[in-house]
């Protein structure tokens, strides 16, 4: 067919100029959406559900929001108010109805009616989208294709239609499918809407306690879980990435993931693509330990390998006869492996107390209190592992998970909550528990001494080294008995660094932090002193205790006050006018080639701002 040159210029020119045109007109209208100024007292949100049944989703979070819940030793009433249901089902046990008579909280027939008001405004601060139980499909790789991108879609059209868009939290992962996830995602960004998301478990509590160091070099990571491949897989993916996030350099993404199963999972780790050691020390710290006994062949057991984009090592193994979700870790420069119990507190599910707590606080800031992107990615091995399931083991490159972001600091977890676990004990908290280096470091640097734990004691012999809290802490009080000699010297060596910060720099002999001196030969230092510090009040008097002899210390820090006590006497007294160090780790230091300490007991306790008068005086 002839066609004119000039004609066909034209023709170009005119699609050219419609389609500038209508990007302009969309991006226009994305661009006049504007985050709502929050005006409501108590900011209000939108609950939008799949269904609302006793222990769905919705009953252990909404319920919350709606009720109330426990964070500290008392109940807790929520910062927000729940001003509105969208509920998509209603099976035979329904709560919604009684709930809705009983509270106020009225269900509206469609998601826009939800979150917009009768003159198409916003009505509320925060949407939070439970895309969980319900009768919903499958596809045929088995993944459950509940509404969760339509609920999104929905919450965004109410947006544009208001001009303005408020948080939305989304429970779970975003989406089965990745490709919905993803658009929920890029649409978030485009449109600048504060979007968070994901499970409970990195709120819930960690027994013993673990947070991986900042800028901490991970070799290799594990979680543990139980369950439905996508539906608890995610929950066991989530466990692991809240934890390798932290590491030196940040997440930078997956290259590719595998799911084998059955007697492909004891073959891969005899290969040598997980570890047996961080199996073992995952499974220790099940509820009875599975140590010894958890090799069994069955078709329900599955491996997730992770491939990250910088060379970190993971992989989560599911197993039908474990009933807790478990991590471990090596990490470099550590002696040992670390590995602890997110502990989920059930029957009750007190650990959702924390995730409403979190997606609370999301909308009271009016931003994202921890990064979407971690469920993002996890959103995106899930649906890897699915593919590589029913693919027979295939290995699934990722190239959408090419992303990099920073986990942010928070204390919204139950594991900083210690009011709960400590109520009968004054709020001591014991460091050390007599029996193992549960909750401690063993850092592998200088002279790597060997620490060991016997009759009830934790003895370092030789050379400079120390042990470290996994822990921070901030204002505290901290009680030690400690007991130093050196048989070749004379005189032993030791302390009790606090606040101290990540040991980055190993030219440093220790890492930066304050030091309580525990050496009774020291004349520019005796025990009590704050090593070095060079502020009055900062060296102790001559300690009354000789080497070979156990000693207490007694540190108290708060703020910039930092004092200590030596058998219950006074010994430094002093401020920091530099205010160094706010917050970091507890260290013991071993110090003397030939010279041996131990410690019987080591015991902290947090102090509150409210209290620090009336302690400092005590």
């Amino acid at each position: 067919m002839y066609s004119n040159p000039i004609q066909t210029k034209a023709i170009a020119l005119f699609i050219f100029v419609s389609l500038y045109l209508c990007q302009n007109v969309v991006q226009g209208e994305e661009s006049k959406l504007k985050l709502k100024k929050q005006k409501n007292n108590p900011p209000r949100i939108a609950a939008i559900v799949t269904e609302y049944r006793p222990w769905s989703h919705a009953d252990v979070i909404v319920g919350r929001l709606i009720q109330g819940y426990r964070l500290e030793t008392t109940p807790f009433y929520p910062k927000v108010k729940v001003h509105a249901l969208y509920v998509d089902q209603t099976p035979k046990d329904d709560l919604s109805v009684p709930l809705s008579i009983k509270y106020g909280v009225p269900i509206k027939k469609s998601i826009r009616e939800a979150i917009l008001d009768q003159n198409g405004k916003l009505a509320v601060d925060g949407v939070l989208l439970i895309g969980e139980h319900g009768k919903y499909p499958y596809n045929k790789k088995g993944q459950h294709l509940y509404p969760r991108r339509r609920f999104f879609d929905e919450t965004v059209k109410a947006f544009k239609e208001a001009g303005e868009v408020v948080p939305i939290f989304n429970d779970k992962h975003l989406a089965a499918e990745w490709e919905d996830a993803k658009h929920m995602y890029e649409t978030a960004k485009k449109l600048k809407i504060p979007f968070q998301a994901g499970s409970s478990l990195p709120l819930a509590w960690r027994l013993p306690h673990l947070e991986i160091p900042r800028e901490a070099i991970i070799t290799e990571a594990m979680s543990v879980g139980y369950g439905g491949v996508e539906s608890y897989g995610f929950h066991a993916l989530e466990t692991l990435q809240c934890m390798v996030e932290r590491r030196r350099g940040g997440e930078t993404g997956v290259t590719a993931v595998t799911c084998l199963q059955g007697n492909e999972v004891w073959k891969a780790m005899e290969e040598g693509k997980f570890s047996k050691d961080l199996l073992e020390a995952a499974l220790s710290r099940h509820h009875p330990s599975l140590k010894d006994s958890y090799k069994k062949a069955d078709g329900n057991t599955y491996a997730f390998i992770i491939e990250y984009r910088d060379g970190l090592k993971a992989s989560v193994i599911m197993l039908p006869y474990v009933r807790d979700f478990l991590f471990s870790a090596k990490l470099k420069d550590y002696q040992n492996i670390v590995s602890t119990q997110f502990w989920l507190q059930e029957p009750t599910w007190g650990h959702f107390s924390f995730l409403s707590n979190a997606l609370s606080e999301m909308v009271i800031q009016g931003r994202a209190v921890y990064p979407v992107e971690r469920t993002v990615i996890t959103t995106g091995i899930v649906d890897a592992v699915m593919d590589s399931r029913f693919e027979k083991g295939k290995r699934i490159e990722t190239p959408d998970l090419n992303l990099s972001y920073k986990a942010q600091e928070s204390n919204l977890g139950a594991f900083h909550y210690h009011s709960q676990l400590t109520s009968r004990s004054g709020g001591w908290v014991d460091l050390f528990d007599g029996k193992s280096l549960d909750g401690w470091l063993v850092h592998d640097w200088e002279d790597q001494p060997k620490w060991e734990v016997k009759d009830g004691i934790l003895r370092a012999t030789g050379g400079k080294g120390y042990v470290s809290t996994t822990e921070t802490f901030s204002d505290f009080e901290l009680f030690a008995q400690v007991r130093i000699s050196d048989p070749v010297s004379g005189r032993g060596n030791s302390g009790i660094y606090f606040r101290c910060q990540p040991h980055i720099n190993q030219k440093q002999e220790y890492p930066p932090g304050y030091e309580a001196q525990c050496d009774n030969g020291d004349k520019n230092n005796p025990s009590g002193s704050i090593y070095n510090l060079g502020m009055p009040g900062s060296k102790a008097p001559d300690p009354k205790v000789k080497d070979g002899e156990w000693f207490t210390v007694r540190i108290l820090a708060v703020g910039n006050h930092l004092r200590t006590w030596i058998n219950g006497n006074p010994a430094a007294d002093c401020k920091d006018s530099q205010n160094r160090y706010r917050e970091g780790t507890i260290l013991l230091q071993q110090h003397h080639k030939t010279g041996v300490t131990e410690f019987k007991q080591v015991r902290i306790r947090r102090l509150k701002p409210a209290f620090n008068k009336k302690i400092e005086n005590h």
